[in-house]
């Protein structure tokens, strides 16, 4: 299957193996290179001192996917073994389990499930085997929701997973907070020094002459040691120039700022004087069976190489444009433009957990030159830009840029205007738009009030609200994500006119003129219902990506509809609406184990549905309902609740009446079999909802 890289259970039994093919596999693992699956037979079938390390983390997840754990997860630093580690279970499991490797993890969800069920489906004997995937840094929300649809619309039923899912993703900054994860960081830990000490004279024995230039192996080793990629990057150093282009800098650059990214080696060809000296610190293979790429041996070498080019006069600025502007050629600008995108665009989280404004390369040529780091930046920018002149991310990251940085809202508005040209529909870029207008207002209102800049502000801010409003529109129509960003910059824009309403009131009194109130009350409804939006998104549910909402947002609209409401604060919890009173009124007649049910439930909660479906379902998309309350046996003891699970779906009967429930996203891909379960209930905003689920067996609890 094209979309995923099937391992056989009898992978090169009764095959002969090219000596030479075999010898430069191994050499091109210990060198840096991902390993293929012919390391691992070669490994299986040679002495007891060849066998690969298994990294801490090793046993925990071989534990989780043997207890039938549907989603398993590796967190793992670049360089630090995550993926052989991950690829080393399926090897070892390949008996047991269908083992297959997600080609392509940009594909939809969709056809990931299709293909992955396909896979499961297409033996036709009774004992079918789970299918065990790894993938490589995919959310998993989309991808378990796709599962379950896939499953439930072919009605598989299975006494035994049909799936598990090892998610293997690359991190900067490991979080251990979720315990279920396994983290693999970049030092060595209890005996993994012990036995690559031993590996290493194995390896010395074996190749003698080319050792030194097992960087990746090396390494780890050493135990991630700075001192040692130093030394290797010694050898070369006096080679270094900043004169003409110099491909090795940029690869360098690109592989420290973006994991996984790579060079076809076909369009390095012409450099192949100039990169001559430096190919020891790289490595070549085979990218999924076609085009052979090139990539420097480890992160860590990456990164210092840019540094030792920084330091020779071609610093991160010079290398970006150079990347930009002689490798990104016709035979290789769409092979990297995912890769400049991350590098320029993507923004990641500092190591304190908050989002960076821009991209870390961005930030890091800013901040290393304060007289010209951010022209530095725009130079960068534009000449990408330029190269990519239909994607409306660089326009817009520009855009932000200007605004931000250099207090040009002039230039930032025409960059605004053309990011909307080029994606008149996506509600982010025409977000930035009224960003232009929100921060040009806020410098607007911290200047002295006087006619010319009463005008400014209101036309400012009149333009702010307009732009909100349409971006706010867009995000209702887009499928992935509700953009909830231009309602909370819609109620900042209020905010902050509110915090000078006595100046601009008194100011436009002297003047004998109403700007004010005719700005304010025509929009006081939209004020309130937007706060009360806010309060309702944010206290009923979370982000499902693992990040959290920004404390601001729900603070400043609960002050917003303080400020011009005036009838009580916004509270946590649940709300007093319509919806809000017929959860209360589920919640309350939903009999706990010692009472009788007084009401038919089944009709209130198929009611309590549909009219999530219709009404709110939309902007709840990607995101974790929360539950509002439980069934509790006496006050703060919950409930367990009888249920029973049929084709991955939960049911539960109350007096005559057996009604589905919704289920803990975190739980759906557990059900994989039929029979009884107990669970706690809790009642969403969409209503009764089961966590906790638990299969008792014999021996006491299975899942």
């Amino acid at each position: 299957m094209a979309i995923l890289d099937v391992l056989d259970e009898d992978a090169f039994k009764g095959e002969i193996i090219d000596p030479d093919i075999a010898r430069q596999t191994e050499v091109n693992f210990y060198r840096g290179a991902p390993p293929l699956w012919l390391n691992f037979d070669l490994a299986e079938k040679n002495k007891d001192e060849d066998l690969l390390i298994k990294r801490v983390g090793y046993d925990i997840l071989l534990q989780q996917i043997s207890n039938n754990k549907s989603g398993v997860c590796l967190n793992h630093k670049p360089g630090s073994g995550g993926t052989t580690l991950a690829k080393q279970l399926l090897w070892d499991l390949r008996k047991s389990f269908k083992c297959a490797v997600l080609v392509d993890p940009s594909l939809e969800s969709s056809l990931i499930a299709t293909a992955v069920i396909d896979l499961y489906a297409a033996d036709e004997s009774n004992n079918r085997k789970t299918v065990l995937l790894l993938v490589q840094d995919r959310n998993m929300s989309t991808l378990r929701e796709s599962f379950v649809a896939e499953l439930s619309k072919r009605n598989i039923n299975s006494d035994k997973p049909v799936f598990v899912i090892l998610n293997c993703v690359r991190i900067a900054h490991i979080n251990a907070e979720r315990s279920d994860d396994v983290n693999l960081v970049d030092h060595l830990i209890g005996d993994e020094k012990k036995k690559f000490d031993a590996k290493k004279e194995c390896l010395k024995r074996r190749y003698p002459d080319i050792f030194h230039t097992f960087h990746g192996f090396n390494i780890m080793q050493s135990d991630f040691s700075q001192d040692y990629v130093k030394r290797a990057w010694d050898a070369c150093r006096s080679l270094v120039s900043n004169r003409g282009p110099q491909p090795i800098a940029c690869l360098c650059l690109l592989n420290s700022y973006v994991p996984g990214s790579i060079f076809l080696k076909s369009s390095c060809e012409k450099f192949k004087e100039t990169m001559g000296p430096f190919l020891h610190l790289t490595v070549s293979f085979n990218l999924n069976g076609s085009a052979e790429v090139l990539r420097m041996a480890h992160p860590m070498i990456a990164e210092h190489g840019t540094q030792v080019f920084h330091e020779a006069g071609m610093g991160r600025k010079v290398t970006a444009r150079t990347l930009l502007k002689s490798l990104c050629t016709e035979d290789h600008v769409l092979f990297l433009s995912e890769f400049i995108k991350k590098l320029l665009i993507t923004r990641q989280d500092d190591d304190s957990g908050n989002l960076l404004d821009f991209s870390r390369l961005i930030v890091d040529i800013k901040t290393g030159n304060a007289l010209t780091g951010k022209k530095e930046c725009l130079s960068v920018l534009e000449e990408a830009f330029n190269i990519f002149p239909l994607i409306g991310s660089y326009p817009q990251t520009l855009s932000r840029f200007y605004y931000l940085e250099m207090t040009d809202y002039q230039k930032a508005l025409q960059l605004a205007k053309i990011a909307k040209e080029i994606a008149p529909n996506n509600s982010f870029i025409a977000d930035t738009l009224g960003q232009v207008y929100k921060h040009n207002l806020n410098r607007e209102l911290q200047n002295e009030l006087n006619p010319n800049t009463l005008t400014t502000i209101f036309e400012l801010a009149k333009k702010a609200f307009k732009a909100f409003e349409h971006a706010e529109n867009l995000a209702e129509s887009e499928s992935t994500i509700f953009n909830v960003r231009p309602i909370s910059s819609y109620l900042k824009v209020a905010n902050n006119l509110f915090e000078r309403k006595e100046d601009l009131e008194k100011a436009t009194k002297r003047k004998k003129r109403k700007e004010y109130n005719e700005l304010i009350s025509p929009i006081s409804d939209k004020i309130e219902k937007r706060a009360r939006f806010i309060n309702m998104l944010l206290s009923y549910s979370e982000k499902s990506f693992g990040d959290k909402d920004p404390e601001y947002v729900l603070r400043e609209a609960r002050q917003c509809y303080k400020d011009y409401i005036r009838d009580g604060d916004l509270k946590e919890g649940l709300g007093t609406g319509i919806r809000e009173e017929d959860l209360k009124k589920l919640h309350k007649n939903w009999p706990n184990d010692k009472q009788k049910p007084r009401l038919k439930l089944k009709m209130m909660v198929e009611d309590l549905k549909a009219s999530f479906h219709e009404t709110q379902e939309n902007y709840f998309r990607s995101r974790k309902l929360l539950p509002l309350l439980y069934l509790e046996k006496i006050d703060g003891v919950k409930e367990r609740v009888d249920g029973e699970v049929r084709f991955h779906k939960l049911y539960t009967t109350v007096g005559d009446e057996e009604i589905q429930l919704d289920v803990d996203p975190a739980q759906q891909l557990a059900l994989w079999r039929s029979g009884t379960v107990t669970f706690e209930l809790g009642f969403t905003i969409r209503g009764p909802t089961a966590y906790d689920i638990q299969f008792p067996n014999k021996k006491g609890v299975l899942l």
